[in-house]
């Protein structure tokens, strides 16, 4: 018997309209060169990025795997299970995927228990120009996801 994960898919469906609006403040805020005030909008939204992607990640843990990661480095091993779960489970993400995101949660990590000042403009303008790529094929693999489930 299959079960009805209903209320997950619309919930993915929620996030990723928030990750779209997300997507399009980094896209209009990045640039070659900002001040600090954009550098710590950019900031916010990368980590706002990462964030909602793992708020995905923590339903799909709860709901579907029944397995929500615990300790210190629960952020990592949640990340990890998205594409490697138990249980004859379906990934939501190819390690490809989770391997490229795990550049988002180092950064924030540096951004929630660091200062905004310390944080090196070249690594955030390359997260920044590799979100909306990473971004359209999450969506892809979410779609795939939603659909198998």
């Amino acid at each position: 018997m299959k079960l009805d994960y209903d209320r997950l898919k619309k919930d993915i469906i929620f996030e990723e309209s928030q990750l779209d609006i997300v997507i399009e403040k980094i896209k209009k805020i990045k640039k070659e060169e900002i001040g600090e005030t954009d550098k710590a909008a950019l900031a916010t939204y990368l980590m706002n990025f990462y964030n909602g992607l793992e708020n995905i990640m923590k339903r799909c843990a709860k709901e579907y795997y029944k397995s929500m990661p615990k300790g210190d480095d629960w952020h990592k091993w949640l990340l990890q299970k998205s594409c490697a779960p138990n249980n004859g489970k379906i990934p939501m993400f190819s390690r490809n995927i989770v391997d490229r995101l795990y550049n988002y949660l180092i950064f924030r990590h540096l951004f929630v228990h660091g200062y905004e000042f310390k944080l090196e403009w070249a690594k955030m303008k390359s997260l920044a120009d590799n979100a909306e790529p990473l971004w359209l094929e999450i969506k892809a693999q979410l779609a795939e996801f939603v659909n198998k489930i």
